[in-house]
């Protein structure tokens, strides 16, 4: 099931995300009364509609918003005490996090809500309200050393039911290390991403339909932070594409990888006219990763004429990363595709 959000915050262009993303255990599902019995409406409703109305509710008691806004937050200045955090499990069931007396609140929050429909937890480790606190210290942090190596690494940061994940590009001991040492440490961060590049031996196209891809050159150096292609369009129809793309390397075995990129990309559509071109630029991460002398592919997907019915092209071009330094200097620009 995907997850479901309770609480949203945009910090620059990385979204740091209140998600609850945490099973029922046994033990929360045996506080729920056996005899609980919705009484927000005298008819049935679908589960997901009850833990929504019990949040309208709790908002209503203890929430601060503007008129005309539903929901509740843990954020509200209203929040009473004993509430630590509130999500929505994989069960469609309302969790409320408590401090104290869990049967005592329980009771009172079954008179204010006139529900038995939810769960309490009683409080673990971290409560959300501790993670927001947490968090608020890592986003002054995120700020002052946006432009550093170690925070390039990072591609998002989310404020979760227990903890805080976050992604990394390169998810090594070391890159952690790094993070703790240079950012911020705490007990409550989870880390996420791909230690090991994964195998990847997906194959495309460069040239079909009339539509081909290029590498602007066809060698660059290891140390380049990008590489920039083009896209011609000789189809006779327009050419729907965006911003999605992944890039492969061979290893040293001859095994083909995905290289470890940032792989968040916001959904742009673009289209090229018949008879046109596109530039566009994919970023290697040399100061993240070391990108080792050999072979790499370039994919993108594109949809030739109506984008909805037409056909769907995985886009592959092929180029290479070298150390030569003589190789490199007599490097020439990518012949044209000719039609």
């Amino acid at each position: 099931m995907e997850n479901n959000y309770l609480s949203l915050v945009c910090i620059g262009c990385v979204w740091l995300v209140a998600s609850c993303n945490v099973s029922t255990s046994r033990k929360q599902t045996d506080l729920v009364p056996k005899d609980s019995v919705g009484q927000l409406s005298g008819r049935e409703m679908p589960v997901q509609e009850v833990p929504m109305l019990l949040l309208n509710k709790l908002g209503e008691l203890y929430g601060d918003n503007l008129p005309g806004v539903a929901g509740f937050s843990v954020e509200s200045k209203n929040c009473p005490d004993f509430i630590g955090g509130i999500y929505i499990n994989d069960r469609d069931t309302l969790v409320i996090q408590i401090k104290g007396d869990s049967a005592t609140v329980r009771q009172r929050l079954e008179k204010e809500l006139q529900s038995k429909e939810f769960i309490v937890e009683p409080c673990q480790t971290y409560t959300q309200k501790d993670l927001f606190a947490i968090n608020d210290k890592l986003v002054e942090r995120w700020r002052a050393l946006e432009n550093t190596s170690v925070m390039r690494n990072v591609t998002g940061a989310g404020v979760g039911t227990h903890d805080i994940e976050i992604h990394l590009i390169v998810n090594t001991p070391e890159k952690r290390r790094e993070f703790r040492e240079q950012v911020m440490d705490s007990p409550a961060f989870r880390f996420t991403g791909v230690e090991t590049p994964v195998e990847n031996m997906t194959v495309g196209v460069n040239d079909t339909l009339g539509v081909a891809i290029r590498p602007e050159y066809t060698v660059y150096s290891t140390e380049s932070d990008s590489v920039k292609f083009i896209l011609y369009n000789r189809s006779g129809k327009i050419i729907h594409c965006g911003e999605r793309h992944f890039i492969t390397y061979e290893d040293a075995g001859g095994v083909w990888r995905e290289l470890p990129i940032n792989g968040n990309f916001v959904d742009i559509g673009y289209w090229v006219a018949d008879d046109d071109y596109r530039e566009f630029t994919a970023f290697l991460y040399p100061k993240i990763h070391s990108n080792p002398p050999g072979r790499y592919r370039f994919f993108y997907e594109v949809t030739v004429g109506d984008h909805r019915e037409g056909a769907r092209l995985k886009m592959m071009a092929e180029f290479r990363l070298s150390d030569n330094k003589k190789e490199l200097e007599q490097a020439t620009k990518t012949p044209l595709p000719v039609f």
